[in-house]
């Protein structure tokens, strides 16, 4: 696939997922001031990618998912390459962009601790995915695409028939993705089970509060 029709794909997995979230709030949301946990992601994740870009360069290649590396017993990296960026400058600033954007709108939904799960589960899962179809690299895209998935999870489970809709579009193409053996198709398989695990969930949560009654 060339690199312009896989930026598409990104961008319409992303888009419909914060649409779906966008048109309606869901069962799930959460009545919250501050979305405190995708703000503190945004400082970790922010502060050495601005770094990275200006002042020292070195980060990437210092804290970059590398298998070889990391099976030489550099665990970290399986973190650290989280908050540096290697798709240059515009993918930066694009992966703050959307972890901003889906970040909020996926803590509105699950709420900062679910969020969290999804974020750092989904992220871990792809770096070991990453193993196999991109043993180098970093950013923070993964933790994106596995909070787009649970937001589009939940749409097409919880959601009006237009979020449904919006829901199974981008859930289709995050299957692409991990069909053509894309790391971020990775994340959000692993996003789309979580979101699956937890609407169920407070299904149940919602049921048994309703009987209690």
């Amino acid at each position: 696939m060339t690199t312009g029709l896989l930026a598409a794909l990104y961008a319409v997995v992303l888009a419909t997922a914060y649409a779906a979230f966008a048109i309606r709030r869901f069962p799930t949301s959460r009545q919250r001031t501050w979305p405190w946990a995708t703000t503190v992601a945004l400082l970790i994740i922010g502060v050495p990618t601005v770094a990275q870009f200006t002042v020292a360069p070195w980060l990437l290649q210092n804290l970059e998912r590398n298998w070889t590396l990391i099976s030489g017993g550099q665990i970290w990296r399986l973190l650290t390459s989280l908050v540096v960026q290697d798709g240059g400058l515009a993918g930066a600033i694009f992966n703050l962009v959307a972890l901003a954007m889906i970040g909020v709108a996926a803590e509105k939904a699950w709420g900062a601790t679910r969020w969290i799960a999804i974020a750092l589960i989904g992220a871990l899962g792809a770096q070991l995915w990453g193993k196999i179809v991109q043993p180098v690299g970093g950013g923070n895209s993964v933790m994106v695409f596995s909070l787009a998935a649970s937001v589009a999870v939940l749409a097409l489970l919880r959601g009006v028939r237009v979020q449904r809709l919006l829901g199974v579009i981008s859930l289709l193409g995050a299957a692409v993705l991990l069909i053509i053996g894309d790391l971020h198709g990775g994340a959000a398989a692993i996003g789309a089970l979580l979101g699956a695990v937890f609407a169920k969930s407070h299904l149940l949560e919602s049921a048994q509060q309703q009987h209690a009654r």
